[in-house]
């Protein structure tokens, strides 16, 4: 009896495991017809050649369904595979090869061969190269090609690019072509396209040291480069300019960079369409070399020594300052302001240019900052077009105009009325503000036991003025080139890049460290001097910061 009923139990076991095959092996078959998935579902499948490398040859059958070719079977492209196991040895997928579909629009049998034929005559092509390891395939830069989409392309992007190899027949066609292969969000992005040129570009075994340390690391030096790093998705890399798979040497008149051709590939749509010979001339990695590469190294290290130098400087002078005014205040408490008088110190048109001019700089230092922050530094509720959009250039150039506006009007001011030349004549340097230097720092560092009296304005509010006044002329000098870039030479627009960035670099570092200290944050004035909305200063201030010339504030006061 046992024995009959371990019988029982082992006929039931081998009918259940018969069933799971049966309906396993039947599932397989509703999803995969040629029943290629029965084995290239496990992902240790694979071989070793002779040189012992690994070959995996695991299908991921979701990403190959949802691909740009899993409406295809798999004997579609490995045509030579007719019995299992594989014997002979499948020969690599020719890409180049007459597809068994149709172009779903011209009805024409559908291939990559005239892909291929351009690859084969570029730079890439075996011809000119010495052995294949040089030369990529489609699966050198098609990556794992069953998961690879075209979603999300852009009409204008997908009309140019698919032209190159197609001849579309009409708009008509290229929407209905858009219409079937669109969808949510693009696969090529900027950084792919990036990486899988720089994949080779950078490994030296390949393109030798000297390609190896220009290419990829010249193009990121350039603007272009830059906007790239920091996530300006609009700006070209690599095959936005060399081309995708007709990429010839530059010397080749069929390239897209040869010096006959560049005009028109630097003035594509949405690029620089009005852009002069002269700045198109040249090659985004050329570095210069003598005259050119000195004034760009020196230009660059000068505003480099100056930032340290004068942002240090004004550390330094505002902590000793710091010290000595709140011991100072702590020995002989500031007067409240019912007993004080208070003396004029701007009036009503200067205090609106001033509210201008600082409302002007700060939207430029704002909508120019935006610039060098990173996609992936943003706020996630802050759009991204404000960031890198047209419309923060426009902003930032009409915050420009407000600036280059406000400073016409302040020189106008200087010169035609009596009070602007009275200023004017009193921010001038003289020689006693050298000498009111040397002793207010003697004073601040208790080498000295007062502080020297200041005239109209003192050392300090010079230097901010006068810096001021040269960070603008710079600033609209080298912005002007900057809007008007596409007109002139690519050096010199170079060196007004350069100069512009570290002049704003400087200026703000300055407007923080300098001026918000010493005329709000300063003890005794901290959270903000009020003169900027009154117009008005207490005695108090007058007495410590301009007391040589008190008589002059006697004028317009009120208690």
């Amino acid at each position: 009896m046992r024995i009959k009923h371990q019988q029982s139990l082992l006929n039931s076991l081998l009918k259940l495991i018969l069933l799971t095959l049966i309906v396993g092996f039947s599932t397989t078959v509703w999803a995969d017809e040629e029943n290629c998935m029965s084995c290239h579902k496990y992902k240790l499948l694979g071989r070793l050649d002779a040189n012992g490398e690994f070959h995996n040859f695991f299908i991921d059958e979701a990403a190959f369904q949802n691909s740009v070719h899993g409406r295809l079977t798999c004997t579609a492209c490995h045509s030579d595979i007719n019995n299992i196991p594989h014997e002979p040895t499948p020969e690599p997928v020719d890409c180049a090869q007459a597809c068994h579909i149709e172009d779903p629009f011209s009805g024409t049998p559908f291939s990559h061969a005239t892909v291929s034929e351009n690859l084969a005559a570029s730079a890439h092509g075996l011809n000119n190269h010495e052995s294949d390891k040089f030369r990529p395939s489609c699966k050198s830069c098609h990556v794992n090609p069953q998961q690879i989409s075209t979603e999300g392309l852009i009409f204008a992007e997908v009309s140019s690019n698919c032209s190159k190899c197609h001849q579309p027949e009409g708009l008509t066609y290229a929407i209905k072509h858009m219409e079937f292969h669109g969808h949510s969000h693009e696969f090529w992005t900027q950084e792919r396209k990036m990486a899988v040129c720089a994949n080779c570009h950078t490994d030296s075994s390949l393109v030798g040291d000297v390609f190896k340390d220009n290419m990829v690391a010249s193009f990121m030096d350039s603007y272009h480069g830059v906007g790239f790093t920091f996530g300006d998705d609009r700006l070209p890399v690599c095959s936005d300019c060399h081309d995708y798979h007709s990429v010839f040497a530059q010397d080749d008149v069929r390239s897209t960079v040869h010096p006959l051709q560049v005009g028109q590939t630097c003035g594509g749509a949405n690029c620089h369409e009005t852009a002069s010979d002269s700045f198109v001339t040249g090659s985004m990695h050329f570095r210069y070399d003598g005259w050119k590469s000195q004034t760009l190294f020196w230009v660059k290290n000068i505003y480099i020594m100056l930032i340290i130098g004068v942002i240090g400087f004004m550390l330094v002078h505002n902590f000793l300052d710091f010290i000595k005014v709140r011991k100072v205040l702590k020995q002989h408490p500031m007067p409240p302001s019912s007993e004080q008088r208070f003396f004029l110190r701007l009036n009503k048109a200067e205090r609106i240019s001033h509210v201008i001019m600082f409302s002007s700089f700060t939207g430029l230092a704002i909508t120019g900052a935006l610039l060098w922050i990173p996609p992936i530094n943003q706020v996630s509720w802050v759009p991204d077009w404000i960031f890198l959009g047209a419309l923060r250039q426009w902003i930032h150039r009409i915050f420009a105009i407000g600036l280059t506006a406000v400073s016409i009007y302040h020189m106008g001011y200087a010169v035609f009325t009596k009070r602007g030349r009275f200023l004017l004549m009193a921010m001038i340097p003289k020689p006693v503000d050298a000498k009111n230097i040397v002793q207010n720092i003697a004073y601040l560092l208790n080498l000295r036991k007062e502080a020297p009296k200041m005239p109209y304005f003192n050392y300090a509010e010079k230097m901010e003025y006068l810096a001021f006044a040269w960070g603008t002329l710079v600033m609209t000098a080298t912005g002007v080139i900057l809007w008007l870039e596409h007109l002139g030479s690519k050096f010199w627009v170079d060196v007004a890049r350069l100069v512009h960035s570290l002049e704003a670099i400087l200026a703000v570092l300055a407007i923080i460290v300098w001026h918000f200290y010493l005329v709000h944050w300063r003890p005794g004035k901290f959270p903000m001097s009020r003169a900027w909305a009154t117009g008005y200063i207490s005695e108090h201030e007058v007495e410590e910061e301009h007391g040589l010339d008190v008589d002059e504030f006697t004028e317009e006061y009120h208690a």
